[in-house]
């Protein structure tokens, strides 16, 4: 029997401040950290249209905490971070030429990473009432890019991946259709400022390689771009992030593996379907882990750890 703890956060508003002055994309980081919390962070889209509000009719780019690292990582479009469950084939990824960032499944079902300005068709997905998802299959062929907009503007987003039925549901369309389809995996260095660890991202088209900061403005719909840390520009700041935690202890019999990050990723995701169910909707849903990084401990462990504290 093993024992594990899960974070939950009720995130009521995300609380951004614009400032109206010109400051290099690091002094206006040093700014936010003293007189709020950071440079703007978002999480989703509907984070994306409170910074726009915030913003109101100041058209010029503005900073946000978005910085490019140094490592690529593979993560999700919808905003879930970096990607545990993977059906790569092999010998991929390879970014042969140095430009493969984005991810189709094959006909095979296996992953593949390609250039995102290839066409294929795609998978978006929805949810459904009872929490689960449901997968809406494009054959018309498309950028990664273009795809992504469509999923957004019509479902949820790109094609979201995190368990063997997942994959198995999607492979099944490409077999039918012995076509390669994307998915919402893209590989992205880029690092929020605040340490968050969310995948979000609304770049505005062709606005690549112009620098390592990223910027928003009203007059592109809200999007992002790249630009110069360098340059002088007005800045958004978050703070005062309200947010409710409850600690949820649950107890497991289980034979299998514990330590599985994917198994970990599917319990998470089962978790956070109940509280759909129950009309929740607004919150972040995390295991906490121990100072070794696992997830469950056995019960014995964990009840000796309280009577020591």
């Amino acid at each position: 029997m093993v024992c594990l703890q899960s974070v939950i956060s009720f995130i009521v508003a995300q609380q951004y401040h614009f400032i109206n002055a010109s400051l290099t994309w690091y002094e206006a980081q040093s700014f936010c950290r003293v007189k709020y919390s950071d440079l703007a962070t978002v999480n989703s889209m509907g984070d994306n249209n409170q910074l726009v509000h915030t913003l109101g009719s100041h058209v010029t780019h503005s900073w946000i905490g978005l910085l490019r690292g140094k490592t690529g990582r593979w993560m999700w479009s919808d905003g879930r971070g970096a990607a545990h469950f993977t059906k790569w084939q092999d010998d991929e990824p390879n970014n042969s030429g140095g430009n493969e960032w984005c991810a189709e499944t094959s006909p095979t079902g296996s992953w593949n990473d390609v250039q995102c300005e290839e066409g294929t068709g795609f998978a978006c997905y929805d949810l459904q009432q009872d929490g689960k998802q449901r997968y809406v299959f494009y054959l018309a062929r498309g950028s990664w890019e273009s795809s992504q907009e469509l999923c957004r503007r019509d479902h949820i987003d790109l094609a979201y991946v995190s368990t063997e039925g997942n994959h198995s549901e999607i492979a099944k369309q490409t077999e039918k259709f012995s076509k390669s389809m994307w998915i919402g995996l893209f590989n992205d260095a880029w690092m929020w400022s605040d340490g968050r660890q969310t995948s979000f991202r609304y770049w505005l088209r062709g606005s690549h390689h112009r620098g390592d900061c990223a910027s928003v403005a009203v007059s592109q719909q809200g999007r992002w771009g790249e630009a110069n840390c360098n340059e002088k520009a007005p800045f958004v700041c978050h703070g005062g992030l309200k947010e409710r935690k409850i600690i949820i202890r649950m107890t497991v019999r289980s034979d299998v593996d514990l330590t599985d990050s994917t198994l970990n990723d599917a319990l998470l995701e089962k978790l956070e379907m109940g509280l759909r169910q129950r009309k929740m909707t607004d919150f972040n849903l995390s295991w906490r882990s121990d100072n070794s990084g696992r997830v469950f401990r056995r019960r014995e462990d964990a009840e000796k750890k309280e009577d020591m504290s």
